[in-house]
């Protein structure tokens, strides 16, 4: 205690970081009272709190005044506000959030299988093929059997996620993500996700596919399916043998399309899978298996004509590779012609992908061959075995 002017003065010190603070009070109360105060911050660790000017206090308690509705800390709102101003680039926090919130308001929530099943009810009216909707089914029935949830409230991560265990191959992975990102793209349109913006499908990576060993078959192992083969499954097998034409392409294509005349056949863009019009030619020993359908109309085959074609070659004994009959077609085309740009334009692929893939995997004598196989029954059929 001292005095100043004959009253007495209180003076309370203490050391902060090493310096001596000094502060005199009139008011024996106030002295004790600031005493206690400092007393309690260095026990809690928290001296610097006395930092904190008259307005910095005010201006704390108007904070958490302001963040009591929302129990949310002083810091964790600090730090949420600075990493949402990071992104920004200068933009107010504000405005940002209310473009958003204008963007939701046009968002009607609604659950994946929800989707799923209004996606292709849609694909279906608009008359794709039935092999694709039968892949797209069965890509999105898992995927929406794993999210019973809307569709909102699904992140790329998540989605990476469930790709990553679902323990398949690079290929199979992409066309499982491809279906997805078509899934949301549909719900962007429908409203069910913002409109103007990437979803969140966009956002997943590719798998790396370094691609695998090229399926064909041999001649003899086509000569034995076609010559045993009933009708249509004959018809199918030479279609895709000597055109390489995708399954998808020939479950989409009518009798009108096949021009006899000028031995090609069209491929509508409508009907292609690149959206591209092309003319593949009839090959001599494709056309003798066409002849006798010359007064047909109608659709080349019947829906599933592909899956019963698979179903016949692997009762009689063989293996059937993946895109077996469009693989062959290239590798022998291509040994048979030399000439890239062309095979490449009769199957609507690329020359870069038909020399990675085909190049060297077959010669003049089996392309020969593989050309050369007439839709006729020889007289003594060999039983197939797979080779």
């Amino acid at each position: 205690m001292a005095s100043a002017r004959g009253h007495d003065l209180f003076t309370v010190i203490h050391y902060r970081n090493g310096v001596r603070c000094r502060q005199t009070f009139a008011k024996y109360a106030d002295a004790r009272s600031h005493a206690q105060e400092v007393a309690t911050q260095i026990a809690d660790g928290q001296l610097n709190v006395l930092s904190l000017t008259n307005s910095d206090r005010d201006n704390y308690v108007a904070a958490m005044n302001l963040l009591e509705p929302f129990g949310v800390p002083l810091h964790s709102a600090v730090e949420e506000y600075v990493a949402a101003r990071s992104h920004l680039h200068g933009e107010s926090l504000l405005s940002a959030v209310k473009e958003h919130a204008a963007r939701r308001r046009h968002v009607t929530d609604k659950t994946v299988e929800e989707i799923v099943d209004e996606m292709l009810a849609a694909k279906k009216h608009d008359g794709l093929s039935p092999r694709y909707l039968y892949m797209l089914r069965s890509d999105l029935t898992r995927f929406k059997n794993s999210f019973q949830t809307n569709i909102g409230s699904i992140t790329s991560k998540v989605i990476d996620d469930w790709l990553l265990a679902q323990e398949v191959t690079a290929r199979t992975r992409n066309n499982l993500r491809g279906a997805i990102i078509t899934l949301f793209n549909f719900a962007k349109s429908r409203g069910y996700l913002p409109k103007g913006q990437p979803t969140e499908a966009d956002d997943v990576r590719r798998a790396k596919d370094r691609g695998g060993k090229i399926g064909i078959l041999t001649p003899k192992q086509l000569a034995g399916l076609i010559h045993t083969a009933p009708a249509e499954i004959k018809l199918y097998l030479a279609l895709g043998a000597f055109t390489g034409m995708r399954a998808s392409e020939i479950l989409r294509l009518d009798w009108g399309d096949v021009n006899f005349e000028r031995g090609h056949i069209t491929v509508a863009a409508d009907k292609a899978k690149t959206a591209t019009r092309r003319l593949v030619p009839i090959q001599p020993n494709l056309m003798q298996c066409l002849a006798p359908y010359r007064s047909r109309t109608g659709k080349l085959v019947s829906d599933h004509a592909d899956e019963r074609a698979i179903a016949f070659a692997i009762k009689r004994g063989l293996k059937w590779p993946h895109n077996c009959l469009r693989h062959s077609y290239a590798t022998y085309r291509l040994a048979a012609v030399h000439d890239t740009a062309r095979v490449a334009l009769e199957m609507g692929n690329s020359p870069q992908k038909l020399m990675t893939n085909y190049r060297e995997l077959a010669d003049e004598h089996e392309a020969k061959a593989w050309f050369a196989i007439s839709p006729r029954q020889p007289q003594n059929v060999v039983t197939l075995r797979a080779e």
